[in-house]
């Protein structure tokens, strides 16, 4: 039987000093005051947040290469999710920035100050992840738990239009109110499947001893910033 919704808050403190070396502090100048001032602002506003569940898959099949798993009655389709033959128990999941900073009026800031929050927004991201690891750890005892992310990778592995129903698990599933659904997390999903805020991350979490998915090594996206292992082949 599937759980109720989980709702992760981990206490988050920027990096100043990771901070400036991702701005090229030592270059801004006369712009060193207002990208301080924006530190403060951002830290004291951003709040990291993870919605996660425990679910169970109905059923797997593959078609022509083609993977298919049906989770509480929504059915989701890719390459990618061949990953999951044998699986029986995912953690749908939305990890996030947090949306304390979305309404920041930066007209008054340097032209750079989009891309200076940008940073301070991945930090913070990269703080829910951390706290999303280490409730698998000692949730599950997964200690190395792979990750199925819609629209990660080449457009024909997951396609990024299936946010929808991983938001749907999160939020009203089998036509129950879920505690801690997306609107809790404040993430929004709009008509062309972006996440709001920008620095947000969803899929599926599993584990399985006869894996090694990364959907980095499937991508041919070259030049990007957060490629965790080469690329590989194509599914």
């Amino acid at each position: 039987m599937a759980s109720d919704g989980m709702l992760l808050t981990p206490a988050f403190t920027p990096s100043f000093t990771q901070y400036c070396q991702s701005i090229r502090w030592d270059a801004l100048d006369d712009a060193c005051a207002q990208a301080k001032q924006l530190f403060d602002v951002a830290a004291d506003q951003l709040k990291p947040k993870v919605l996660l569940r425990e679910c169970f898959i109905d059923s797997y099949d593959v078609e022509s290469g083609l993977a298919s798993v049906v989770i509480e009655g929504i059915r989701f389709t890719g390459k990618a999710l061949t990953a999951l033959a044998g699986i029986h128990r995912v953690l749908p999941y939305i990890a996030t920035c947090g949306d304390g900073m979305e309404g920041f009026r930066l007209e008054r800031y340097d032209m750079l100050a989009p891309y200076w929050l940008d940073m301070l927004k991945a930090q913070a991201l990269g703080c829910a992840r951390q706290s999303l690891r280490l409730y698998c750890k000692e949730a599950f005892g997964w200690s190395k738990p792979f990750s199925l992310n819609p629209g990660s990778g080449n457009t024909d592995i997951w396609p990024i239009e299936q946010l929808g129903g991983l938001f749907t698990l999160l939020g009203e599933a089998g036509g129950t109110h879920v505690s801690g659904g997306p609107g809790d997390s404040g993430v929004h999903l709009t008509q062309s499947s972006l996440m709001v805020p920008n620095k947000t991350i969803a899929g599926l979490l599993f584990t399985s001893k006869n894996s090694d998915y990364e959907s980095c090594a499937y991508c041919e996206r070259t030049g990007c910033p957060d490629r965790r292992v080469p690329f590989r082949q194509k599914l």
